[in-house]
């Protein structure tokens, strides 16, 4: 949709939602923008600006602006991870090819937390937005147009592995539920090719989490590759799709998978895996019951103090979140969620805007069999200053997912 095929009912709308939301820092300023809030909550004003704020507050906790500047993905991600882009297709879309089959997400998640993978997809979004804000023409159908993207996924090598492995589903999930409440109208079309029976599976445990309109701009393709290559030309020119998928596309030495542009995934080297082993030299050791939490509080004196934290489990993940006292309120400045610090130490730390009471807590509430031993080791700093959070801020982005249905 552009502006203009909107009709005098929703220019009004459009209009209202632009005085409704003024107060907000958005990404982009532009009618466009606020368009695509409009279209994925078919006009209606109320639940568009609920969407758009809470994806505003999403941003602004976990610092996405600034992921394509300061965050250093892992390198097991920059090579295992087999997505990229590609081209267009023939409405401008900027298009991308995940080669979801030929990626080993158990070894990636045993290589990087859970957090990183969500980031590093993030930041293929991100990196979208930005080629297309710096060359508009090439990237949109007319400048009131909403610019979007086509994905294809191939699911060649796809097997029972990318589903029983339980990190694997939970990411899916979470990034669909993120797609959904955080990049409206972002997708023009989705084909998943080479998808064998088993993938139903998934596809089933994915469903509930899309809303219809995503749904319906999903088309999937077995292994007829007659079949799926047609489909694929017909959105997108030859000379913009690699070989392998039924273009001209090919690297400088002709390889026709074009695997400078996508890698081919493939088997994680156990020489990346996170091993686990920790140092409990200066840490305090908590033991928290199976279905219980504890709670430690730790006293700020002044604004601008640097709460800082380091632990790990001696098996297994623990919930972790860091709460601000007022009254008899807790709100929550790191969010609530379940870390993999079993794997590797958890780090971080948070510039505490208010003087008062902080409370750290470690949660083993979800867990009914297993008691956790956690090593910690938790300092205020009194004499720091501002710092730049995104890492930690980063951290968590995953533990807040707005679905925003």
């Amino acid at each position: 949709m552009n502006l203009g095929q909107l009709n005098n009912d929703q220019k009004t709308v459009l209009k209202q939602f632009r005085e409704a939301v003024q107060d907000c820092k958005l990404p982009e300023s532009d009618d466009v923008y606020l368009l695509r809030w409009l279209v994925a909550r078919d006009f209606d004003l109320v639940k568009a600006e609920k969407m758009l704020r809470n994806s505003m507050e999403w941003r602004r906790k976990y610092k996405v602006d600034a992921v394509l500047q300061d965050y250093e993905m892992p390198e097991v991600l920059t090579k295992y991870f087999a997505a990229g882009y590609i081209g267009v297709d023939k409405l401008n879309s900027y298009t991308v090819v995940v080669r979801y089959g030929l990626m080993d997400l158990k070894g990636i998640l045993l290589s990087a937390k859970k957090r990183d993978y969500l980031t590093y997809v993030i930041e293929i979004v991100e990196r979208s937005f930005q080629r297309v804000r710096n060359d508009p023409k090439k990237f949109k159908r007319s400048p009131d147009a909403i610019a979007q993207s086509t994905v294809i996924f191939d699911m060649a090598g796809f097997s029972m592995r990318h589903i029983t492995y339980k990190p694997a589903l939970d990411t899916a999930i979470q990034l669909v539920q993120l797609y959904e409440g955080n990049y409206p109208e972002l997708l023009r079309r989705v084909f998943i090719i080479n998808a064998p029976k088993i993938f139903s599976v998934l596809f089933s445990m994915l469903k509930p989490f899309m809303h219809e309109k995503t749904r319906h701009k999903i088309q999937i393709f077995s292994h007829d590759a007659k079949q799926w290559k047609a489909a694929l030309l017909e959105d997108i020119a030859a000379d913009q799709l690699p070989v392998c998928y039924g273009g001209t596309m090919t690297d400088p030495d002709g390889n026709p998978n074009c695997i400078t542009k996508v890698s081919m995934g493939g088997e994680v080297p156990k020489s990346y895996y996170l091993n686990g082993k920790s140092s409990t030299n200066d840490k305090k050791c908590l033991f928290i019951p199976s279905g219980s939490k504890e709670h430690l509080e730790f006293q700020v004196k002044n604004a601008g103090t640097v709460l800082k934290w380091d632990f790990h489990s001696e098996e297994s993940d623990i919930a972790f979140a860091v709460y601000r006292k007022q009254g008899n309120e807790m709100i929550p400045v790191v969010p609530h969620d379940r870390v993999d610090c079993h794997m590797s130490p958890e780090e971080g730390e948070i510039y505490c805007d208010y003087a008062g009471v902080y409370v750290v807590e470690f949660d083993n509430s979800f867990s009914y069999l297993r008691s956790k031993k956690i090593w910690y080791s938790i300092t205020v700093d009194h004499s720091s200053k501002p710092v730049c959070l995104n890492g930690n801020n980063l951290d968590y982005l995953d533990a807040e997912i707005q679905a925003n249905q």
